[in-house]
């Protein structure tokens, strides 16, 4: 592995995928045109795409005993990548249904109750013992009121701190002033607030954050590079499965952005690879 080292903090799932030729009826049955059980979760799915790019990375997520966390930690361990596991006592890997519909390029995702089992606090900053310090953590939102007091500390040590903003989570509104970058779903929406692209970028920009985007799906994204506004076509394609392509950006972004530092140009890249992702099963797909 050549690429920085990237702590990714957040959700791990192990997703069970079907693909459709679309979505059934209600009350029938159908059969699958493909299945796969594999692990998934935004922090997990970044992590997973920043090792393939042959980046050195870090997982700290919860992902607790029984088969499923078996499952996502045989995925992690083929790909080398480290897991700090959060899991306190109890806590189960979570099982989602994901209902994949190929005519529409969309995804439909059924979660597990919430769990009422609490993941561990981390109280003090970066730990040796997981190596040495990421150039960039990637956020996803997740277990953000227990890796909050780390996030900070690396901060305040110099690591660039980016949110894969796909929704508002508790805890938002006090890291966003620490952000470096902020990379947010056009589905973002401040409490109160009806989702609107131009009003996450005013909001975040307004917040001191140097970097920000929002991705729209097959329109172009649009972001501000230090106030500066700018826009990314996204390349048309067949979309075959767009399932974990916003995960897939947000890896390869940090694998590029730790490269270079530039903000548009990472995002740039990190499209052109979401966008390949896009053309075939899994996130895996465009190795």
């Amino acid at each position: 592995m050549t690429g920085a080292h990237i702590l990714f903090a957040g959700r791990t799932t192990v997703d069970a995928l079907y693909w459709l030729d679309a979505m059934p009826r209600e009350d029938t049955k159908v059969f699958a045109r493909a299945f796969r059980v594999a692990p998934g979760g935004p922090a997990c799915n970044a992590a997973i795409t920043h090792a393939l790019l042959g980046g050195r990375a870090t997982l700290m997520s919860a992902v607790g005993a029984g088969p499923w966390a078996e499952m996502a930690r045989a995925e992690l361990d083929l790909r080398g990548i480290e897991l700090v596991d959060l899991a306190a006592d109890g806590y189960e890997t979570p099982l989602t249904t994901v209902l994949v519909n190929a005519a529409a390029a969309t995804r439909t995702i059924v979660n597990p109750p919430v769990s009422p089992v609490q993941v561990l606090p981390l109280d003090g900053g970066w730990d040796p013992a997981w190596g040495d310090a990421p150039a960039v953590a990637l956020t996803d939102g997740f277990h953000l009121s227990e890796t909050l007091p780390l996030l900070r500390s690396l901060r305040d040590g110099g690591t660039a701190l980016c949110l894969d903003g796909g929704s508002w989570k508790p805890g938002t509104d006090v890291l966003a002033p620490m952000l470096t970058a902020a990379i947010c779903s056009e589905r973002f929406a401040m409490p109160g607030v009806a989702a609107d692209a131009e009003k996450t970028l005013a909001w975040f920009a307004a917040q001191g954050v140097p970097f920000v985007a929002v991705t729209r799906g097959a329109r172009p994204i649009v972001g501000l590079d230090r106030g500066q506004r700018f826009e990314i076509a996204i390349e048309a394609v067949e979309a075959v499965d767009t399932l974990g392509a916003g995960d897939v950006l947000h890896g390869a972004f940090c694998f590029y952005f730790a490269e270079s530092g530039d903000f548009e140009g990472s995002l740039r890249r990190a499209a052109e690879v979401a966008t390949r992702s896009c053309r075939g099963l899994g996130i895996g797909c465009w190795v």
